[in-house]
C-alpha cells in the first residue's frame, strides 16, 4: 500500500515527515477532508484563519491531491 505525506497550511505550514499508509485514493481523500475538518475545528476559532489547505504527496515527493476547506461567517 502507497504511503501519503499531508502538509498543511493556515497561518502555519506543517510538514509531515512521517507519512500515512492508505489502500487507495478514496482513502487519501477522506483522510484530506478529516485533516481539514479538524483544522477548521481545532485552529479556525483560535486563530481567525479562515482558509486551510491540505496537499499529499507520494514518497516520490509527487504531489497527488490537494484539498481547500474555507469558512466564512456574514452577519447582515
Amino acid at each position: 500500500m502507497p504511503r501519503y505525506f499531508i502538509d498543511t497550511a493556515d497561518h502555519v505550514a506543517v510538514r509531515d515527515d512521517e507519512g500515512t499508509v492508505l489502500p487507495d485514493r478514496a482513502a487519501l481523500l477522506d483522510l484530506l477532508r478529516r485533516t481539514l475538518t479538524a483544522l477548521l475545528h481545532d485552529e479556525g476559532e483560535e486563530t481567525g484563519v479562515n482558509d486551510f489547505t491540505a496537499r499529499a504527496y507520494d514518497e516520490d515527493g509527487r504531489l497527488v491531491m490537494r484539498a481547500r476547506a474555507s469558512f466564512h461567517v456574514v452577519d447582515p
